[in-house]
């Protein structure tokens, strides 16, 4: 009997050779700039066409016909109604989409009782300058209830919908998962059946396949946690200065119409230089972040050989 066992060993071995091989001459993983972002141009054309380009030609038309107040709160309908459409088409919660309609509903019900203009032009400046606050505090450290409640640089929350990124997209293997599951199950204290039954990974959705992912990076790579503050600081610093640049030409009373005009071109340009840096950053982020997990990739096959040559001599000697 046991020399039929030890025969049986060294074709087990080599099969799991043979696998950890493949595992780790798996070609890279290459980073593309116009394959990743190449689906999300439409979503930029339709929030260029709507957000900025409506608003301004529809003001432009009305302002010569209806009193200034009026011709504002029509050309914020546009992207009012974006707001709306996508709250009922993605079926969530929108924070931001909910501050945007709550404060254009309230400044439009006060300008236009007031019959002031001014009041429509500084929810715009009101809304960035929140915004920005709210990138800022992200950049905080929080640490309250970690297996529960993360806070993350929000520029985390960006990459799982810009760059979603799949285990098979960068050749994790489902193990490391399992093992991470069966780790929480013993921190968590479930029940000792739990605790001592292997469980499979459940079937994950897409989204929250993602997010494991970028969970697990986030842990294991330095370079993207990097690139995620260095990307919220871009958008916080950014904001917050489009929103001086808005809310000075409030103060140095200029014309409702150079307001208006002006501060869609700041808009316009700080979103286009944000988008090129927020780019950049990914990019670079990519490259270093692919070859870590290739580091990470060697290491661990070469460990989990290891292991099994070591109980493979074990169960032999036995």
């Amino acid at each position: 009997m046991a020399v039929d066992s030890d025969t049986d060993c060294p074709p087990l071995l080599l099969e799991d050779e043979d696998q950890d091989d493949q595992a780790i001459s798996i070609e890279n993983p290459r980073f593309s700039i116009w394959n990743t972002f190449k689906h999300h141009i439409p979503r930029l054309v339709i929030t260029v066409l709507v957000d900025l380009i409506c608003p301004l030609v529809l003001y432009l038309i009305l302002q010569k016909r209806i009193k200034s107040v009026y011709a504002l709160a029509a050309a914020g309908v546009p992207p009012f109604i974006m707001v709306i459409i996508k709250g009922i088409v993605s079926r969530t919660f929108d924070a931001l989409g909910f501050l945007v309609f709550f404060c254009f509903v309230a400044s439009a019900i006060a300008a236009i009782i007031t019959r002031n203009p001014v009041i429509l032009l500084l929810e715009k400046s009101l809304v960035t300058g929140f915004v920005s606050i709210v990138f800022g505090i992200t950049l905080i450290p929080f640490r309250c209830c970690p297996h529960r409640c993360r806070i993350r640089p929000l520029a985390y929350y960006f990459y799982q919908d810009l760059v979603p990124t799949k285990r098979k997209d960068i050749g994790l293997p489902d193990s490391i998962f399992e093992d991470e599951q069966q780790e929480q199950l013993l921190d968590n204290q479930f029940s000792e059946i739990q605790e001592e039954t292997l469980l499979p990974l459940p079937a994950l959705s897409h989204k929250q396949e993602v997010a494991q992912v970028y969970e697990w990076i986030y842990r294991h790579c330095s370079s993207f946690r990097l690139s995620c503050y260095l990307i919220t600081s871009i958008w916080s610093i950014g904001l917050l200065l489009e929103f001086l640049a808005r809310l000075f030409l409030i103060l140095i009373h200029l014309s409702v119409e150079k307001i208006f005009i002006y501060g869609h071109i700041i808009l316009s340009v700080m979103t286009t230089l944000l988008i090129i840096l927020t780019v950049l950053c990914i990019t670079r982020e990519r490259k270093q972040t692919l070859k870590s997990i290739e580091t990470w990739k060697r290491e661990y096959f070469s460990a989990q050989q290891s292991s099994f040559v070591n109980d493979s001599n074990i169960n032999m000697v036995a």
